[in-house]
């Protein structure tokens, strides 16, 4: 009977080694080195096909305002946007691009990134003097190269846009 009390406490005290914890600890901080930068990346890759979906979303907006005013929403010679350094306009009717909502967008949209707005001047931008305009999303990509559909000749290295023939060069 004592000899099988032994065994039994011999094995409810069994643990595992330090260097079975080691190996554990390395073999999971290799598969996360391996999976954070990947999933780093998808998630970048999103964001950027929302992005390139609202400057698609609000050059078809503009153009159906367009074709029902005949001209554009106008801000002057100013530059609207959604971050306090362009006047941390909002997503609706009051918006940085006057006029689109609700008729022609349900809200204007916004960057994907939780971070923007955040007082930098990144995020969305709009101008328009009523005859051209350009849409600018500053700061927030991840890429920036010139075959890129969205290159901005303006700031190359720091935006996307969509615009009018003549407002291209803003």
């Amino acid at each position: 009977m004592e000899e099988t009390m032994r065994t039994v406490s011999r094995r409810a005290v069994r643990a595992f080694t330090l260097l079975e914890v080691l190996i554990v600890v390395t073999v999971i901080a290799l598969l996360a080195g391996i999976l954070i930068p990947s999933l780093t990346q998808d998630a970048e890759r999103a964001r950027d096909s929302r992005r390139a979906a609202d400057l698609r979303s609000v050059s078809a907006a503009l153009a159906y305002y367009k074709q029902d005013h005949g001209v554009y929403p106008s801000t002057g010679d100013a530059w609207w946007g959604d971050d306090p350094a362009y006047g941390g306009y909002g997503y609706d009717a009051n918006g940085y691009i006057p006029g689109l909502v609700p008729d022609y967008l349900p809200f204007l949209p916004k960057d994907p990134n939780p971070s923007y707005p955040n007082g930098t001047g990144a995020g969305y931008m709009y101008r328009s003097d009523g005859q051209d305009y350009k849409f600018v999303i500053l700061a927030t990509p991840s890429t920036y190269f010139e075959s890129n559909p969205f290159y901005d000749p303006v700031r190359p290295d720091s935006a996307w846009q969509v615009s009018s023939p003549g407002g291209y060069d803003w």
